[in-house]
């Protein structure tokens, strides 16, 4: 400590004890204040930690009912999933059903003779793979099936497949086949004597069985059609068979999607003769749950502010938080939302929590009644998920709510279409159709845009076609086989229009972007002459009498509101009734108390500050202490030495009076 600290050695007085007392005096009043204020401000800043603590597990209870669209959903389950696996979509009907998985789909397989060596040469030439349905006739002397015929499946694409000295080895042809990605996967094999070319159909069941074709004699031993079936057939082909409730069902995968409306039934195994239960019903579990959780949660918060907000009249004390305005606003706006009703839904049955069973009790906490719940799900399930989330609600099935943005406003919005979403299409400018004759080199290959894109050049099957019909289904394939138009995801239908005598080619997709062109070709005599189609139309319509922007089938209003409308549907299509739900205005509140810039870390930042402010100002008081006493110090250290040099001259005087004559004579 600075300056002089003397204990009062010149007088004998306790220099030190009293200006310690003085110390403690100058230190005592200002650091008891501080220690009140760093006390009420530590308490502050633990019951907001609570406070946030109690409203945070609140808001994470909220992540359970903010998926608004599983409420109330449709449910599958199965006695054997070993057996039977089963899911359902939202338009499922509900009902129990008896399954019998008879026979399990498979995909063809082929398998070629024998080599020496992997890379031994396989030849030179054009192998075309085709996919569809043997067909078979019984034979009159061996009464054996034959394998005479071949319809083609116009949903599948063509393999044509070109071997020359840069991959006629068996490898470099199951390179050659697997680098296509056309639908057929290749591989080698080492039997345990030779060396032989696997083939398999990707896709299972009859309509993707293969039949393959080669135009050169070296290439033979790949055939395998109705007229050489030479490669050996390890696998066949075969549909998936089940029974539901007795009516036999086959499928082409053992993944049956339209059997029942909404149901997807997965054949996993098979087993004769047993029979297994599937039931569809309406799942009510798992949002009973989460509303109990939030109500749990909301309890407890409410207890915690009841306990932080407490004043004792006994003691006239109160916690830490009372009447604090930030816990009093913030509980009031979560209480104003769970009490309200969700705008947009007012003219419906179901428009609160209350109408789900969630009430709030005298004490301010909430109770849940879940057989009330379980009634509105039951009743109406999308009304439910409506209390919930942000939810267009179409009263026509042929609209579909899409989505909408923080622009779109609560309400009812009416829909009406004045011109439908079309397919790009090709067919007018079409010449007829002269010959179904395709001779190699001469009519056979033509290039097509679609949606864009454009193919490489397409070369059909030369032979004569004994119908229109069957040319288109080999049109068709050929395109939907090109691998840039695969990569795109572009995909086109053709038809024989009889009345007109042309094919008719049809994009998949709709809207202005959806086109089909014929960009080069030979085949005019086949009605393929080059041509430009007519492009696709978006949809057109207003909603709530305003127009509204079309893409495709998708209608989008001013305000964000984006519609699905399908295909081929005009006129007053009734209202979408657009509700925001609680979840979205109860997160805000929660949001607005407990993100980094809400209110509660803005409270506690300007606690945490005054905490700083009470930390400076004991440092502030340490150094006025530290420098009052060393100023007391010096002035009775300074006191003291007078002091001091006054006995010492007391002292000399006494001596010297004492010996003094006339001192003596007295005594």
């Amino acid at each position: 400590m600075a300056g002089v600290t003397s204990l009062g050695l010149g007088s004998g007085i306790d220099v030190r004890g009293i200006v310690d007392s003085l110390v403690a005096a100058e230190r005592g009043p200002q650091e008891s204040l501080l220690t009140r204020q760093e006390a009420d401000l530590q308490a502050k800043l633990s019951s907001f930690g609570i406070f946030k603590g109690a409203l945070a597990e609140v808001r994470t209870s909220l992540a359970g009912l903010s998926q608004g669209s599983d409420f109330g959903k449709l449910t599958g389950t199965s006695s054997n999933e070993e057996v039977v696996g089963v899911s359902v979509s939202s338009n499922a009907e509900q009902g129990s059903f008896k399954v019998e998985s008879k026979q399990l789909a498979q995909a063809h397989s082929l398998a070629s003779a024998g080599f020496a060596e992997s890379n031994d040469i396989v030849g030179t030439g054009t192998i075309t793979i085709k996919f569809g349905q043997p067909e078979y006739t019984e034979n009159e002397t061996t009464g054996e099936l034959d394998y005479d015929g071949f319809k083609q499946n116009s949903d599948r694409g063509t393999l044509t497949l070109t071997l020359d000295e840069t991959n006629n080895t068996l490898v470099g042809m199951r390179d050659a086949i697997n680098e296509q990605d056309a639908g057929v996967s290749a591989s080698i094999i080492y039997d345990g004597s030779a060396y032989r070319l696997v083939m398999s159909s990707d896709e299972t069941g009859l309509e993707n069985s293969m039949k393959i074709t080669v135009d050169d004699p070296s290439l033979s031993q790949f055939e395998y059609n109705e007229n050489n079936a030479l490669m050996e057939e390890t696998q066949i082909a075969q549909d998936a068979i089940m029974s539901i409730n007795g009516l036999e069902v086959t499928n082409s995968s053992n993944k049956f999607d339209k059997a029942l409306k909404g149901v997807n039934i997965d054949l996993k195994d098979v087993a004769p003769g047993k029979t297994i239960e599937l039931n569809i019903e309406r799942s009510t579990a798992g949002l009973g749950e989460a509303l109990q959780g939030f109500v749990e949660k909301y309890n407890e918060l409410a207890v915690s502010v009841k306990s932080l907000t407490a004043y004792d009249p006994a003691s006239q004390t109160g916690s830490a938080l009372l009447g604090d305005a930030t816990v009093r606003t913030g509980m009031n706006q979560i209480r104003s939302v769970l009490g309200s009703m969700v705008s947009g839904l007012e003219k419906t049955s179901i428009r609160t929590l209350a109408d789900l069973g969630v009430t709030t009790e005298l004490d301010g906490q909430l109770k849940f009644d879940g057989s009330k719940l379980e009634a509105a799900l039951e009743k109406d399930p999308e009304g439910v998920a409506s209390i919930f989330t942000v939810l267009g609600r179409p009263d026509n099935d042929a609209v579909k709510y899409v989505s909408s943005s923080d622009d779109t406003e609560i309400g009812a919005y009416s829909v009406n279409i004045s011109q439908a979403a079309t397919t790009g299409e090709l067919s007018g400018a079409n010449n007829s159709i002269s010959s179904l004759v395709i001779a190699e080199g001469i009519n056979d290959s033509f290039r097509v845009r679609v949606d864009g894109n454009l193919s490489a050049s397409i070369t059909l099957t030369a032979g004569t076609y004994g119908s229109a019909d069957e040319l288109a289904t080999e049109i068709q394939a050929r395109i939907n086989g090109d691998k840039t138009l695969r990569g795109a995801d572009a995909k086109v239908q053709v038809s024989f229009d009889s009345d007109n005598n042309r094919f008719v080619m049809k994009s998949s997709s709709f809207g202005s972007e959806s086109t089909v062109d014929i960009t080069e070709s030979t085949a005019g005599a086949l009605g393929l002459s080059v041509a430009e189609g007519v492009a696709g139309t978006d949809v057109e319509g207003t909603i709530n009498g305003v127009a509204a922007e079309g893409k495709g089938q998708h209608l989008i209003g001013k305000n964000d509101l984006k519609l699905f409308i399908q295909e081929s549907i005009v006129g007053d299509l009734g209202k979408v009734t657009f509700s925001r739900g609680l979840m979205e205005r109860l997160d805000g509140v929660f949001g607005g108390l407990l993100d980094s810039d809400g209110s509660l870390a803005s409270k506690t930042k300007g606690l945490q500050k005054t905490l700083d402010e009470v930390a400076d100002d004991r440092i502030k008081l340490d150094d006025k202490v530290e420098k009052y006493e060393a100023r007391m110090l010096k002035r009775f250290n300074k006191m003291d030495a007078i002091l001091g040099q006054f006995q010492a001259t007391g002292g000399a005087l006494s001596q010297q009076l004492a010996g003094l004559p006339y001192n003596n004579l007295s005594k």
